[in-house]
């Protein structure tokens, strides 16, 4: 019978999520007055949002691998403290160096949160409740992210940009705490795991890769789309930078109820390709509209575009739970490492190409549109998937 202590174990993984999202997205709704700030452009803007992305996909396939071989809570432990660190750093910055290299510190801090929560669910769960765990990790991603974009706007508009950044260290240093009290390793695992041959099983198994194009593609083209969707917001539909990050918000607080209903659906059929694919479907036709739709409507119509959005991508978390289910328990943090890895070498270029368009076109249609070309690349890879549900 699974251990009710699982939940505590899911209490914190959530948690923990939520500062991975939180400062994903916190700089987003800061880059009108950032630039200004600093004298810069938003294809620095966008650099400086990429950076977190640098050092967060370099280290996702070593963590793994050490999290399958030294255990989940030392890792965590570790990366934690770092982010926090990076936190104070960037609200102290005061050039493009400085910014991006607290940014580099920030993303290399949050790389270890999602890796080491798969392993931590396939110790702790059964199979039959893998997806639904996975949601539930997921909606603190999406807790973050709108706090992100709602909470520190709001605060900047009080305190300044700076003073709103740094204060995201206080809810880091509670996780840190909760990570040290309450993380052992499962009865499914042990604090050491795999050998040191995994990766190589892992980049070896052909199935994985038609999931680590989906997720570059899809997760590339998503939080770059998000990136510039305040400045959209701002400079097309006339909002203010709290209006902006609200309606944006929009996007993430929907994911809050789409990723677990996704993952308790597809527990509950037993199949995670269907749900997957209607959510990649979505994510493209939300890039076409956001472009071509939404600079004709009121605020009001772009948020509740923004909320239906949220609403029906939260079938693109299953491929992570595939990924996972292709493996061994003792390889589920090496293969989860892989495919992250993966989702975010888009996000380390994307941003910088989008600003890029955004500069020398003076808009954001194209950008948006070309967010919708690579969602449709992740489609035609998701049809490709191996279906790992056990109604297969």
């Amino acid at each position: 019978m699974p251990s009710p202590y699982r939940w505590v174990i899911l209490g914190v993984t959530v948690i923990a999520f939520m500062q991975t999202h939180l400062h994903r997205m916190a700089f987003a709704p800061l880059i009108p007055t950032f630039v200004g700030d600093l004298g810069l452009s938003y294809a620095a803007a966008g650099t400086i949002q990429t950076a977190y992305f640098w050092t967060y996909t370099v280290v996702q396939v070593p963590v793994g691998v050490i999290a399958d071989r030294w255990g989940t809570r030392r890792v965590m432990l570790a990366c934690t403290a770092l982010l926090t660190l990076g936190v104070v750093a960037f609200a102290l910055s005061a050039t493009f160096a400085a910014s991006i290299t607290a940014r580099m510190l920030v993303g290399l801090g949050a790389a270890a949160v999602w890796v080491p929560a798969m392993r931590l669910v396939s110790e702790w769960f059964p199979p039959g409740e893998w997806a639904r765990a996975t949601g539930m990790v997921s909606a603190g991603g999406g807790i973050g992210g709108t706090l992100g974009l709602l909470l520190v706007p709001w605060l900047a508009s009080v305190w300044g940009w700076r003073w709103a950044y740094g204060a995201t260290a206080a809810p880091a240093l509670l996780t840190l705490a909760l990570i040290a009290l309450c993380l052992r390793p499962g009865p499914g695992g042990t604090a050491a795991g795999a050998s040191p041959g995994s990766l190589g099983t892992v980049l070896a198994t052909r199935a994985l890769w038609p999931f680590n194009l989906m997720v570059f593609f899809s997760y590339g083209a998503y939080f770059s789309f998000l990136t510039f969707l305040p400045a959209f917001l701002v400079k097309v539909l006339g909002a203010t930078q709290p209006e902006a990050g609200a309606i944006t918000g929009l996007i993430t607080a929907g994911t809050i109820v789409s990723w677990p209903l996704a993952g308790w659906l597809s527990d509950r059929q037993g199949r995670r390709k269907p749900i997957t694919l209607l959510s990649q479907t979505a994510s493209v036709a939300s890039c076409v509209v956001f472009a071509l739709v939404v600079p004709e409507l009121s605020l009001s119509g772009a948020a509740l575009t923004a909320l239906l959005t949220g609403i029906l991508v939260g079938g693109e978390i299953l491929p992570f739970v595939m990924v996972v289910e292709l493996f061994p328990p003792a390889l589920a943090a090496t293969a989860a490492g892989v495919a992250n890895a993966a989702c975010f070498v888009g996000s380390m270029v994307l941003p910088i190409v989008l600003g890029r368009i955004v500069d020398v076109t003076g808009g954001f249609v194209p950008a948006f549109l070309l967010a919708g070309a690579l969602q449709a690349l992740a489609l035609g890879c998701a049809v490709f998937l191996r279906e790992t549900g056990r109604a297969r």
